[in-house]
């Protein structure tokens, strides 16, 4: 029994019944604590709401939906990837990145040794183990896709208070590889010199001999246009004929959306994939392209050579099927130019490095890398990072500039 302030005799809650108090500014807070869960508390104005709330808590640890520490982690991720699904549907989270953590679950984590066990087993070193298990395998960027999904599940159970607020703290000490250790090689940026450049150009836009298509490469034209503009495969599939604007004397392009393939989930659905368009994943990708002529050159051969898109009739890109081709179809195209040009095979991201870098060294003060960046969708520090060390006679020339502007 216990005294209050008035000497009488209060019984006290046990364990597991949860505890309703004043707090210091003025409303009530609920507290619910019982061995095996981490403290919960809910905050309210009135005490009868925050007896609600842990009225409505204390049923759901009742039929275990509340996750605890001895929850199997691999019955936790199933529920973690359902909760990712349900997003989608609200529009909340891409389905292209529910896709691709789902692969990372099936593939490299689903039956580990780490996931039979409960959260109250896990140590950073059952961590450690799902990544060093594949580094013969895999390059140091898969193998961070293995680390992000452990640190996504555990922080998102952090914040849903399913698991103790400290729980984080087994992610510090984990052990990723060095990507010098790695037997996989991380694919280096590649840039397409400037004679391979040309040479691709011109067969890109070489005619066909069939008279039933106009160019040897049905892509050719998309190929031309990627190398001025700098765009990402999806968003060069999801341009669209309203996004053709003005841009001072010039034609210019709008980018605030993406196509991308993803897996169907919809109920007695006839295909594995669809076509979805969203918009790009960072907001920096949202914006405005001026223009050259070849770029402009390019996309009068797309407009007036590819028919009419069923997928969406503002698309522009088409196959002779009149749906939308792949990033594959893109990069193949590539490839095969690349081949009958006896030039290296260089993959269809280059496209956009080479735009990018060609953009850095064109650049005359460190102020025109915002620029660079605005064009790429990039922010300055991604730019910088990812394409400046390609140059190197480039950093010489900026770095001379700051002592002429002194």
């Amino acid at each position: 029994m216990a005294t209050t302030t008035k000497g009488t005799q209060q019984k006290r809650r046990s364990k597991g019944d949860g505890s309703i108090f004043q707090n210091k500014r003025g409303g009530w807070t609920a507290r619910y604590r019982k061995k095996g869960l981490p403290d919960k508390e809910f905050n309210a104005r009135t005490k009868t709401e925050a007896k609600k709330m842990l009225d409505d808590w204390k049923v759901l640890v009742a039929i275990e939906d509340a996750v605890t520490t001895n929850i199997k982690i691999d019955q936790y991720a199933q529920k973690y990837l359902f909760r990712k699904e349900l997003a989608v549907e609200a529009k909340k989270y891409k389905q292209s990145s529910l896709d691709r953590i789902e692969r990372t679950y099936e593939i490299h984590l689903k039956n580990t040794d780490a996931f039979k066990k409960t959260f109250a087993n896990l140590t950073s070193e059952d961590i450690t183990a799902t990544i060093r298990a594949k580094k013969d395998e895999l390059s140091y960027s898969s193998l961070k896709k293995i680390y992000l999904f452990w640190s996504a599940m555990i922080r998102h159970a952090i914040e849903t208070g399913e698991l103790p607020k400290n729980y984080d703290k087994i992610l510090k000490t984990v052990d990723v590889p060095a990507e010098d250790e790695l037997e996989v090689e991380t694919k280096e940026i590649q840039v397409i010199p400037p004679e391979h450049e040309r040479i691709i150009k011109e067969i890109a836009m070489e005619a066909s001999p069939n008279r039933n298509e106009r160019y040897l490469y049905r892509y050719g034209p998309a190929i031309v246009f990627l190398l001025n503009t700098g765009l990402r495969g999806g968003e060069l599939l999801a341009l669209g004929k309203s996004k053709l604007i003005p841009y001072q004397n010039r034609r210019g392009i709008k980018i605030n959306q993406t196509l991308s393939r993803v897996k169907n989930r919809e109920k007695d659905a006839k295909s594995k994939t669809k076509l979805v368009l969203t918009a790009p994943k960072y907001p920096n990708s949202n914006r405005t392209i001026p223009l050259n002529k070849e770029a402009e050159f390019a996309l009068s051969c797309m407009l007036d050579y590819y028919g009419r898109n069923r997928f969406c009739d503002d698309l522009i890109l088409t196959t002779q099927n009149g749906i939308s081709p792949t990033i594959q179809n893109l990069g193949n195209t590539l490839k095969k130019i690349c081949k009958r040009a006896g030039l290296p095979i260089y993959n269809l991201h280059a496209l956009r490095h080479t735009f990018a870098t060609n953009l850095i060294h064109n650049a005359k003060s460190m102020g025109d890398l915002k620029e660079v960046a605005e064009l790429l969708g990039d922010s300055y520090e991604v730019v910088i990072n990812t394409y400046f060390h390609t140059d190197s006679e480039k950093k010489v020339e900026l770095i001379d500039s700051l002592n002429q502007a002194a």
